[in-house]
C-alpha cells in the first residue's frame, strides 16, 4: 500500500497537537496515581523516587529511569522529569518509575558522577521486582544522563531487566565526554557540569554548606555563558574548581583507567537485553550511540546480539523532550518522530509479548541529509558504499573568503605545497552550531562562513551529479608547527550555490595525543606529521550544483578548549601563558593531505 508521506506527517502533528492540548483533561479524567517514595540502598542511602502507575490492583510492565534532572519526588505533584511521559505510559498499561540518582534533588547521599548507578540501578530493579504493582519485566530507558544510567544498568543484568530504550548517550566516558581526539570538550563537560552544580548547591544551602549569597551567586554567574568560557586558568573555573568531579578532569587528562566505570564497550559481552538506541547526526553523543548499536548487535551478549535497533535522524541534543513529537528539527522536513510511539512498540514487544512488528522490520533507519528522507538499512554502513578520496590542492577555487580558498579535487596535486596560517588562543575561531550540547552557541547546520574566514578552506567544484555519503568521515592530514603542541580542527561543509557553507561533520586532534590518548608526544619544530582526524558518521546528498568543502584551522571554542601551545598539562595556563603557533598544511605527492568520504554507489 502506498501513503503519502506529507499526508501521513500531517496526521501525526495534528494528533499530537490534540493530544497536547488535551493533556490537562485526560490526566484529570484518567485514573493514574503518582507516589513519592524513598528506595533504600543496602547502604542505607535513601534514593527519592516518583511512582506512576494504573489504580488498580492488577501488575503491570515497569519502565525505569534513573534522573539527574529531578523527579519531582517530594517535591512537586505538578513538575518533575518524565512526568507526561510517566502518566502517559501509565494510561498504556506500564507503571513508570523516575528515580533522582544518588546525591540529586530528593535523593540522599553523594553524587558521584555516574559512579554509583550502576550498583543501585541494580538494588532498585531487585526492589521494583518485589512490588505488588510489578509482574517482574522491567524495561530502563533515558536520554542523555538518563540514557547513561540506563546503559550502566544494562551492564549488571539484574534480574526482570527485559529491554531498554536508550536516546543520544555516550558509550565511552573519557573519549566522547571529557575529551576528542585528546581535546578538552569545553562545552559539553564544563557547561553540564555547571548546570548540575547548580542543582547540586540546592542540596548544600539544605545543609548549611554554603550560605544565601553563595547560592545567588551561583545561580547567577550560571547567566554568564557563553562569555564565562573564557575563563582561565580552566582549572580555576568559578566555582567549580573546589569540586573534586571537576578537578578530577585535570588530574586525568590523560586517558588512564579513572573512568573505565562508563566503559560500554568493554562490558559489550556482558549485556544481554535489546536495547532501542535512538541518536541524531547533529547530536554531541552521535559517537556513542553508533558505538552502542554496532558493538552489541555485533558482539553483545545472549540477548542483546541481533536484538538491537538503532533510529538516527538529523537531530541536535535538544531537539528531544519528553512528549510528543520529538525530533523535530527545524532545519529539516519529514524528521518528526512521536517518541512515545516508538517506546511504545518497543516495549510492547519485549514487556507484553506483543508483536508490533518492530522487530520485523530492517534494524536501521536512518534520515538522509539533503535528500530529506528516511531509509532503512540491515548493516552500517550501508550497502554498495565505496570511500572516496579527495585531495588539498593549490589551485584556487574562488569559492571561499578564506585564509587560502584552494580547491578539493579527486586527483593527487602534481606539486608540493604548504598552507600556513598563525593560531593565536587568545582569538580563537567561535563555535557556530554543529554538535553541541546547550543551544547558546547555535545547533545544528548552521552556515560556517564567518568561521572559515579565518581557516584554510578545500572545495570543489559545483557537481554535476547527486553524491550521496553514508558511513564515517575520516581525514588524513600532514602537519607541522613551531608549538610544542597545538590542535588541528577540521569541518565537511555542503556549499550551495548560494555561498551558504552548511556544517555537517566536524573533528579534532591534539597534537600530543596523536600516538595515543593515553601518552603525550610533543613536537619537534618543523618536523612533518602525518594525522588522521575521526569526522564521525554522517548520511547525506550533496545535491548537483552544490560544492564540497574541507575546512582546517586550530580552534573551535569552545566547543573545544583553546589549546595554550604551551605544552602545559590541561587547564593550568592563563591567557598571559598562551603563544601564538605558526602552523602548517603539507600537500602534494609527498604529501598527500586529504579526506576520505564514504560514497554510496547506486546501481543504474
Amino acid at each position: 500500500m502506498i501513503v503519502n508521506k506529507k499526508f501521513y506527517i500531517a496526521m501525526i502533528i495534528l494528533l499530537t497537537v490534540i493530544l497536547s492540548a488535551c493533556s490537562e483533561e485526560r490526566q484529570g479524567a484518567i485514573d493514574v496515581v503518582i507516589e513519592d517514595v524513598f528506595i533504600e540502598m543496602n547502604d542505607g542511602v535513601k534514593l527519592a523516587s516518583r511512582i506512576y502507575r494504573p489504580n488498580d490492583v492488577k501488575s503491570y510492565p515497569v519502565l525505569l529511569a534513573r534522573t539527574t534532572y529531578n523527579s519531582g519526588a517530594f517535591s512537586s505533584k505538578e513538575e518533575g522529569d518524565y512526568r507526561k511521559l510517566g502518566l502517559t505510559m501509565a494510561e498504556k498499561g506500564y507503571v513508570v518509575v523516575i528515580q533522582d540518582v544518588r546525591g540529586l534533588y530528593g535523593s540522599e547521599g553523594e553524587w558521584r558522577l555516574f559512579q554509583d548507578d550502576a550498583s543501585d540501578g541494580y538494588q532498585t530493579v531487585i526492589w521494583l521486582n518485589e512490588q505488588a504493582w510489578s509482574n517482574g519485566k522491567v524495561g530502563a530507558f533515558g536520554k542523555s544522563a538518563p540514557g547513561m544510567t540506563a546503559n550502566l544498568l544494562a551492564t549488571k543484568n539484574p534480574p526482570g531487566l527485559k529491554a531498554a530504550f536508550v536516546q543520544m548517550a555516550p558509550s565511552e566516558f573519557y573519549e566522547e565526554v571529557i575529551a576528542e581526539g585528546g581535546i578538552y570538550r569545553h562545552e559539553l563537560a564544563t557547561r553540564w557540569m555547571y548546570f548540575i552544580n547548580t542543582a547540586y548547591s540546592i542540596k548544600m544551602l539544605q545543609q548549611g554548606k554554603i550560605d544565601d549569597e553563595t547560592y545567588s551567586t551561583i545561580v547567577e554567574k550560571n547567566k554568564e555563558f557563553p562569555e564565562l568560557f573564557r575563563h582561565t586558568p580552566l582549572n580555576r573555573f568559578p566555582y567549580l574548581s573546589d569540586n573534586p568531579l571537576f578537578t578530577s578532569i585535570f588530574e586525568h587528562y590523560i586517558q588512564d583507567d579513572y573512568y573505565d566505570y562508563y566503559d560500554i564497550p568493554a562490558n559489550f559481552s556482558n549485556i544481554n537485553i535489546p536495547i532501542y538506541h535512538l541518536g541524531g547526526w547533529y547530536d554531541t553523543f552521535l559517537e556513542g550511540t553508533m558505538k552502542n548499536y554496532l558493538g552489541l548487535q555485533q558482539d553483545g551478549g545472549d540477548g542483546a546480539k541481533g536484538n538491537q535497533k538503532l533510529l538516527m535522524g538529523p537531530w541536535t541534543h535538544q531537539d528531544f523532550g519528553q512528549h510528543g513529537i520529538d525530533g523535530d528539527s527545524a532545519f529539516f522536513e519529514g524528521d518528526e518522530i512521536y517518541l512515545i510511539n516508538e517506546m511504545e512498540r518497543w516495549f510492547d514487544y519485549w514487556l507484553k509479548d506483543i508483536d508490533t512488528g518492530v522487530m520485523a522490520e530492517d534494524p536501521i533507519t536512518y534520515y538522509t541529509i539533503g535528500a530529506n528522507e528516511w531509509k532503512t538499512s540491515s548493516v552500517w554502513p550501508v550497502a554498495n558504499v565505496e570511500e572516496d578520496t579527495w585531495y588539498f590542492t593549490n589551485e584556487k577555487s574562488n569559492s571561499a573568503m578564506s585564509i587560502n580558498d584552494a580547491r578539493l579535487s579527486k586527483q593527487q596535486p602534481a606539486l608540493q605545497g604548504v598552507d600556513q596560517y598563525k593560531y593565536d588562543p587568545k582569538t580563537p575561531i567561535i563555535t557556530i552550531g554543529g554538535r553541541n550540547l546547550f543551544g547558546e552557541l547555535g545547533l545544528g547546520p548552521l552556515d560556517q562562513r564567518p568561521a572559515e574566514k579565518h581557516s584554510l578552506t578545500y572545495t570543489s567544484e559545483p557537481l554535476t551529479q547527486p553524491v550521496e555519503i553514508g558511513g564515517t568521515v575520516t581525514a588524513t592530514l600532514y602537519v607541522s608547527s613551531d608549538a610544542v603542541d597545538t590542535d588541528f580542527t577540521m569541518k565537511l561543509t555542503d556549499v550551495s550555490p548560494d555561498g551558504t557553507s552548511h556544517i555537517l561533520s566536524e573533528g579534532a586532534l591534539r597534537m600530543r595525543f596523536r600516538e595515543g590518548l593515553d601518552q603525550e608526544v610533543f613536537i619537534e619544530d618543523g618536523k612533518v606529521y602525518e594525522i588522521e582526524i575521526d569526522l564521525q558518521d554522517i548520511s547525506h546528498v550533496f545535491k548537483e550544483g552544490h560544492r564540497i568543502r574541507v575546512a582546517v584551522a586550530s580552534s573551535n571554542f569552545p566547543r573545544f578548549d583553546r589549546n595554550s601551545n604551551t605544552g602545559n598539562p590541561l587547564g593550568v595556563d592563563s591567557e598571559l601563558d598562551f603563544v601564538i603557533a605558526e602552523n602548517t598544511v603539507h600537500i602534494g605527492p609527498d604529501y598527500p593531505s586529504h579526506i576520505k568520504l564514504p560514497i554510496i554507489k547506486h546501481q543504474e
